[in-house]
C-alpha cells in the first residue's frame, strides 16, 4: 500500500552521542520532509524514545520505537536495529546498561591508545562531542580533529581528504576489528536478538551495503548463521545502496521470509548530507509487516 506520506525507520537524535537534534525537533523535520512514519534508532540507546513518541500526535507523525546496536558476531562487526520493544522491557534495558556503563572508562584508555601513536586527544573534547550521551569511537576521533595540537600532524592528514573524516576515522581506526580498537563489551548479535525478541521487538540487520560493515549476499553464510539464531528482517533500502544492492537484498529476504525496512540513518551535522525521509519510500505494507512479524514474536 502506497501512502502520500513517506517512511524513515532510521533516525538518530541527540541521544546519540554523534546525533544532534531533539526528538520533537526530528519530528518537525518529518512533518518538513513529507514523513508520517519514523523510528527513532539511537546508538545503544532508548532514552529520547518515549519523549518522541508522546509528542507525535502534536504533529501527526507515526513514531515507532527503536534503537540501533553495535555488535559482533564471529568477529565481524555489525549494527543490528531493533523495533517495537516494550518499552520498559528489561532485557534491552539490561543489554544496554551492560553496553554503556563502562564507556567512560573505555573513553579513557582509548585516548592513552591515540595518545601512544602520536596523536593529541583530551576527554573534555571528547564529551564536547558526545554531550550527555556515553562516548561512541566517533567522539575519540572528534577529539583527535579539535585539538589544535594535531592542526600539522601528518597521522591525519589521508582523512582530511574525506567529507566526513571524523567518521572515517572512526570506522577505519577504532571501531572494532581496526588497528587502534581498545577492548570494551559489545554484544554478540546472538544476545542482542535474543534480548530484543524477550522485549517483543523485531531484530534486523543494518546497512548490509555499508562500506567498513558490509555483510556477504553472495556467499551467505555468515547472513544464513544470522537467520538461524533468530535475525528477522534486513534493512534493504538505505541511503548508500544501490538498486543492485537493494534488488539483492529484498530476494534474500523474500527467499528466508524476513522482513525487509528502509532507512536514512539521519544524525544531522555528523553526517550533514543525509536528509529524513531521502530515500523517498511510501510502501506502508512496510510497517504492516513489521508489526505482523512483532505480534508473530509476541505469540499473538
Amino acid at each position: 500500500m502506497k501512502t502520500l506520506k513517506k517512511i524513515d525507520l532510521h533516525i538518530h537524535t541527540r541521544a546519540s552521542s554523534d546525533g544532534e537534534l531533539y526528538g520533537e525537533e526530528i519530528l518537525k523535520l518529518a512533518v518538513k520532509e513529507g514523513v508520517g512514519t519514523i523510528a527513532i534508532t539511537d546508538h545503544d540507546s532508548i532514552s529520547e524514545v518515549q519523549a518522541t513518541m508522546e509528542k507525535s500526535f502534536d504533529y501527526g507523525v507515526e513514531v515507532i520505537p527503536g534503537t540501533e546496536i553495535f555488535c559482533k558476531e564471529e568477529e565481524t562487526f555489525i549494527h543490528m536495529l531493533g523495533y517495537y520493544y516494550e518499552l520498559g522491557a528489561k532485557p534491552i534495558i539490561e543489554l544496554i546498561d551492560r553496553i554503556t556503563e563502562t564507556r567512560g572508562l573505555w573513553l579513557k584508555e582509548q585516548l592513552k591508545v591515540l595518545r601512544a601513536e602520536g596523536f593529541y586527544a583530551e576527554e573534555e573534547k571528547a564529551y564536547e562531542f558526545s554531550k550527555d550521551s556515553p562516548p561512541l569511537f566517533s567522539a575519540a576521533a572528534y577529539a583527535v580533529f579539535n585539538d589544535e595540537r594535531n592542526r600539522d600532524n601528518p597521522l591525519i592528514e589521508d582523512y582530511r581528504k574525506y567529507k566526513n573524516p571524523v567518521h572515517e576515522m572512526s570506522v577505519r581506526l577504532l571501531a572494532y576489528g581496526k588497528p587502534f580498537y581498545t577492548p570494551h563489551y559489545i554484544p554478540s548479535a546472538g544476545e542482542f536478538i535474543d534480548a530484543m525478541k524477550k522485549s517483543g521487538g523485531v531484530p534486523v540487520l543494518a546497512h548490509p551495503g555499508y562500506d567498513q560493515m558490509r555483510v556477504d549476499f553472495e556467499h551467505t553464510a555468515f547472513i544464513d548463521h544470522l537467520v538461524n539464531i533468530g535475525l528477522s528482517g534486513v534493512e534493504v533500502y538505505y541511503t548508500t545502496h544501490t538498486e543492485k544492492e537493494e534488488k539483492k537484498y529484498l530476494e534474500y529476504c523474500k527467499s528466508r521470509d524476513l522482513i525487509y525496512t528502509a532507512g536514512s540513518d539521519f544524525h544531522g551535522k555528523y553526517k550533514p548530507d543525509i536528509r529524513i525521509g531521502q530515500n523517498n519510500i511510501s510502501d506502508y505494507e512496510i510497517i504492516e509487516n513489521l508489526k505482523h512479524r512483532r505480534d508473530e514474536i509476541r505469540g499473538k
